[in-house]
């Protein structure tokens, strides 16, 4: 049964929202653990107002639990906004957001 741990987030400069969900197994399921994902990215079409209200969902993905998660994640988000260019308004909010935020020595 899936529960949220993160709202959408606006992707600044697109038309865009995404979150990750866990996907939690319950000890009834008759699923086997292995065969399930523990998270889930979901990708929005957001609709044109000063909240977040999500319109459909574009994408959906699987991503395993690993200290990779954030690198898959920004992968993934780039490869659908390059991919899908018609959801993009503002390149230069957008490049602030895929910008490196760690320093690099």
């Amino acid at each position: 049964m899936p529960y949220i741990v993160t709202e959408p987030i606006k992707i600044p400069g697109t038309k865009l929202g995404y979150a990750v969900y866990p996907f939690q197994i319950h000890y009834l399921d008759k699923q086997n653990k292995k065969e399930v994902s523990p998270l889930k990215l979901y990708i929005f079409e957001l609709k044109d107002s000063n909240f977040i209200e999500i319109e459909r969902t574009l994408y959906q993905k699987d991503i395993p639990l690993s200290m990779q998660n954030v690198k898959i994640l920004d992968k993934t988000l780039k490869e659908f906004i390059i991919n899908n260019e018609e959801y993009v308004t503002n390149v230069d909010r957008m490049d602030e957001f895929f910008a490196d935020k760690t320093k690099k020595r």
